[in-house]
């Protein structure tokens, strides 16, 4: 808006009022957007609807002032590329190359359309490769941000949003939640006895072999140091405790650590109606701590650990 406002009033004082027009428009859709970013609502005219109004100003400048109108495509081609979904920015990319292109022909001649064609292709091809490079590297930043580098699982930070958002779809849905609270027994030992070394690799096998057996939908976080949770979507605690137990086993009979078995205790906790994502780890916990009171190598849900405290 800032940089497109000198352009209308010049075009309008020289006379260029068409040109004028056009730019205008651009620059009240701008505004109209820039509001309704402004108070945190969604741009109510679509971003792709510019490419007519900036059509029609490249078109108009180029009838009236030559080859200065064909510099306008260049920045149109990086504000489709930063604000549009990638096919739709390529869409209106290459639309616009063609009516520039046939519009340059058409006014300018045949030495200068080639030039403008293959420079302006060439500018749509890098700000591709660009933000493909670009997309990588969020995709590599996100990744660290909310993952455990160590084991692959989600970390804390991460957990405590999901959890969040597993609440509220549980109670607008009205379907069932659970949570596995699951921590290796004796992990200490491991370290102590066979080097810390020994013990990343039984975290790493620990969470492959879970991730393995669950569904996709299911998410796993590491909380510190042996302690993981494991989401389980649209699953009561039966459910839940079934699984728990088919993991406790298969985690007891997998040769995680060479010589010597690694067991797990887990406590199983569904989110309750009066439960926030605190209790409702409390309650996982508590049963976690209830598995261990009874020997270790089992699982415990927050049903019977509660009634067993009672």
């Amino acid at each position: 808006m800032v940089f497109l406002v000198p352009f209308a009033l010049h075009d309008f004082l020289k006379g260029r009022y068409p040109l004028a027009a056009a730019i205008v428009v651009v620059v009240a859709t701008l505004a109209i957007d820039a509001v309704a970013i402004h108070r945190r609502k969604s741009p109510p005219i679509p971003y792709a609807l510019l490419l007519i109004p900036m059509a029609a100003a490249i078109t108009i400048s180029l009838r009236t002032q030559g080859v200065i109108g064909a510099f306008w495509c260049y920045p149109a081609v990086l504000f489709f590329h930063f604000v549009l979904s990638r096919w739709l920015a390529t869409l209106c990319s290459v639309a616009l190359l063609i009516d520039a292109t046939l519009m340059i022909h058409r006014y300018l001649g045949m030495r200068i359309t080639v030039r403008f064609c293959v420079s302006l292709a060439m500018t749509i091809v890098f700000v591709h490769v660009i933000q493909s490079i670009i997309r990588e590297l969020q995709g590599r930043l996100l990744l660290l941000a909310i993952t455990d580098p160590l084991t692959g699982a989600f970390n804390r930070r991460h957990m405590d949003g999901r959890l969040t958002e597993a609440i509220e779809i549980a109670r607008r849905s009205g379907r069932p939640v659970s949570a596995l609270m699951i921590d290796i027994d004796h992990f200490k030992r491991v370290n102590d006895e066979r080097g810390h070394e020994a013990g990343d690799g039984v975290l790493r096998g620990l969470v492959a072999l879970v991730k393995e057996r669950s569904r996709q939908i299911d998410l796993m976080f590491r909380m510190g140091g042996e302690e993981f949770v494991l989401l389980l979507p649209a699953t009561g605690e039966a459910e839940a405790a079934r699984l728990a137990e088919e993991l406790r086993a298969s985690i007891a009979g997998a040769p995680l650590l060479a010589g010597r078995p690694v067991t797990v205790s887990i406590g199983v906790a569904e989110l309750r109606p009066d439960d926030d994502r605190e209790s409702w780890i409390k309650r996982a916990d508590g049963a976690l701590y209830a598995a261990k009171e009874a020997g270790r190598n089992r699982v415990a849900r927050s049903v019977a650990a509660a009634t067993a405290r009672e």
